[in-house]
């Protein structure tokens, strides 16, 4: 092995890891993207109005 193969090699490894890293950033950004788009259903289901019993023949606007 001479010098620019051991080079070569090594900057191989180098844009392996930035790309590892880089993926992994993309991955935790969707994973807090997910978590914010699920809190915010959360909150709008906690503010929706609520179905409310209905003493006539059983028919309900909710679906």
């Amino acid at each position: 092995m001479n010098v620019s193969d051991i080079a070569g090699s090594a900057a191989m490894v180098q844009s392996s890891q930035t790309q590892q890293a880089l993926s992994t950033a993309m991955i935790k950004m969707r994973a807090d993207s997910d978590d914010q788009i699920a809190e915010m259903v959360r909150k709008n289901a906690q503010q929706a109005p609520q179905p409310t019993k209905s003493s006539s023949d059983g028919f309900s606007t909710y679906a």
